[in-house]
């Protein structure tokens, strides 16, 4: 089991997002959240992230768990996480950027490996451009190249078609649906049907603070 939530809780101040919400994935599958702005599928993936914890509850990736602080690190490196910010250093190129977050994550031959992922995203002209240089949608997908450096057991991502194209959005379909049959999982939001339809396996709706299953 890559991921298993299990009746977690979180509220802020008084306004309580999620409630005894339980959710597993397995290997070979990619599951989709949708629901409202403001339902509560951000933060479930910042919770299955480890960026935040739950007022109740518990979660395990890979049967380990982010409050062992050995076992959280040992999850980072096995996950790969996008949320809404893109996490770059924006007068760094996007070369820069790559190299960088591929030494930090331990990768012997980076260099191939960011290759590889920049050629499948149609990125290669942009290699030696800054950041904050690069239109929205090159900002995400620069992000997304940055989430899958590690070949991520587990990879979350927070809505995956922002800023993108119809063309982009195929692309992305195509590298979730390649790693679940490869063995892989991914976790993702999004307010797309058609983007869901193209590389789900499972899709759920957050009402209410829980989810139901689509």
């Amino acid at each position: 089991m890559l991921l298993e939530v299990s009746n977690i809780k979180k509220s802020f101040q008084d306004n309580l997002v999620l409630e005894n919400l339980s959710l597993s994935l397995d290997l070979e599958e990619s599951i989709c959240i949708t629901g409202s702005n403001g339902s509560g599928k951000s933060t479930l993936l910042k919770i299955c992230s480890g960026l935040l914890h739950p007022d109740h509850g518990t979660v395990k990736v890979m049967k380990k768990s982010f409050l062992s602080q050995s076992q959280g690190l040992e999850i980072r490196r096995r996950i790969g996480v996008l949320l809404h910010s893109n996490m770059l250093y924006p007068t760094y190129t996007v070369r820069q950027n790559l190299y960088l977050f591929a030494k930090i994550l331990g990768i012997i031959e980076y260099k191939p490996r960011v290759g590889e992922i920049v050629e499948r995203l149609g990125l290669d002209d942009s290699m030696d451009k800054e950041v904050q240089k690069l239109s929205n949608g090159n900002k995400r997908k620069v992000g997304l190249c940055k989430s899958l450096l590690n070949d991520p057991d587990l990879l979350i991502i927070d809505e995956p078609e922002s800023n993108l194209d119809a063309e982009s959005l195929k692309t992305i379909a195509g590298i979730l649906t390649d790693r679940a049959t490869s063995g892989k999982g991914n976790l993702f939001t999004s307010h797309s049907v058609e983007f869901s339809a193209l590389c789900s396996t499972k899709s759920f709706k957050i009402s209410s603070g829980s989810l139901v299953l689509l």
